[in-house]
């Protein structure tokens, strides 16, 4: 039994350290409506390159990113209406990662007209595609700290805020 063991050893280390399959699809949700974006389509978006720097707990990290706008994303995919502001302001875009990490944002913080936040899903750093077991990578340009860069997004949610309970 013991040579059992040993001989199992390698096969589970290998199997512990072996890279985990690319994100592919990425789920893109909200509105009753559920939409697969490949990788393959999600790099062939229009894409635009933003710096970033931002404080990690290894130490300061700097890159450049290339993807596709996280709002134009959800517009292309009919998941938010861009003229409805009030709904804007009452919309919760919820990022999860494939480890369960989580990020909310609020849709008017993406939006042109509001915040304007120049946040990414991205496939490519410092020119090269991410590699598959972290792709793409939410990228949130201007934070301080690399909390709200998603590794790995697995599903984004577009929800509404429930309506505010009135006093009586």
């Amino acid at each position: 039994m013991p040579v059992l063991r040993l001989l199992a050893l390698p096969l589970l280390l290998a199997l512990l350290v072996a890279p985990a399959a690319a994100r592919d699809p990425v789920v893109l949700a909200g509105g009753g409506k559920e939409v697969n974006l490949p990788l393959d389509a999600l790099r062939a978006l229009p894409s635009e390159s933003v710096d970033v720097a931002f404080l990690t707990s290894k130490g300061e990290e700097k890159a450049r990113y290339t993807g596709a706008k996280l709002w134009d994303i959800l517009i292309g995919n009919g998941l938010i209406d861009p003229t409805d502001h009030p709904a804007l302001l009452r919309s919760l875009v919820i990022v999860t990662a494939g480890d369960g990490y989580t990020l909310v944002l609020s849709a008017g913080e993406l939006a042109p007209e509001l915040g304007d936040a120049p946040v990414l899903l991205a496939t490519a750093r410092e020119g090269h595609t991410i590699e598959p077991a972290r792709s793409p990578r939410l990228v949130m340009p201007g934070d301080r700290r690399g909390a709200r860069s998603v590794i790995d997004v697995a599903r984004v949610e577009v929800r509404p805020l429930a309506p505010a309970a009135t006093s009586p």
